[in-house]
């Protein structure tokens, strides 16, 4: 796939995109020459290098964007000299950023608080957390402990409002997209996505989260993920 993409472009994008991996993920696409998109389920933008081409004697490339820009959600298609091109994602890259750190009235704050606590509790020590995804061993153990945890959320089904009975099941969808990616996202994604789920199931009640993290007092646990 990687020789599909101009070196210049893998050379200037690279960067970028390795320290935002948090944020964006890379797409297959065979349409394009390279193509990220916002890691939001529930998000619509993406950045797409479509071609290379020429203008007055000046080569470059046909991008396309959305967001267009902070006052624009539409997207955007035009044509950049080369030299441009690594500006042009660095700044859609920005606009990602903020919407992710912006707390506005769509979002909860109990559940970013509740987040941010456990990322900072067993945020991973590993140097190599960026980048790296858990070992075999360490994947196989989350696989588990999701599967516990989701057997955990269904027996407190029983006696639910149609409300709370959806709120478990997105619990449940959490748990079940974190096991789908065990072995395709860095330690630190994985933290963090393990974390928005604790978070959510702390604001549910302190009997479901209660009963989630017992299990996270294991030596794995203590001795992986813990500081």
């Amino acid at each position: 796939m990687k020789k599909k993409i101009p070196l210049a472009i893998l050379e200037s994008l690279q960067p970028l995109v390795h320290k935002n991996l948090n944020l964006v993920e890379t797409v297959k696409n065979d349409d394009v020459i390279f193509h990220l998109k916002d890691k939001d389920l529930h998000s619509d933008l993406y950045y797409k290098i479509i071609r290379k081409e020429s203008s007055n004697n000046q080569s470059g490339y046909i991008i396309e964007y959305k967001p267009s820009s902070k006052d624009d959600i539409s997207l955007r298609k035009i044509w950049i000299k080369n030299d441009l091109v690594s500006n042009s994602i660095q700044n859609w890259l920005a606009i990602i950023e903020e919407y992710n750190n912006m707390l506005t009235i769509y979002d909860d704050p109990i559940i970013k608080s509740n987040q941010e606590r456990f990322e900072k509790k067993f945020e991973t020590l590993d140097e190599d957390a960026n980048y790296s995804s858990f070992d075999l061993q360490q994947q196989t153990f989350l696989y588990e402990y999701l599967n516990n945890t989701k057997s955990i959320i269904l027996k407190h089904n029983e006696g639910k409002s149609e409300d709370e009975i959806a709120e478990l099941k997105d619990l449940i969808n959490d748990a079940d997209e974190i096991q789908k990616n065990l072995t395709k996202e860095t330690k630190k994604i994985i933290v963090k996505r393990l974390s928005k789920f604790w978070a959510k199931a702390q604001k549910f009640g302190l009997n479901v989260i209660q009963e989630i993290l017992v299990a996270v007092s294991s030596d794995f646990i203590q001795k992986i993920l813990s500081k």
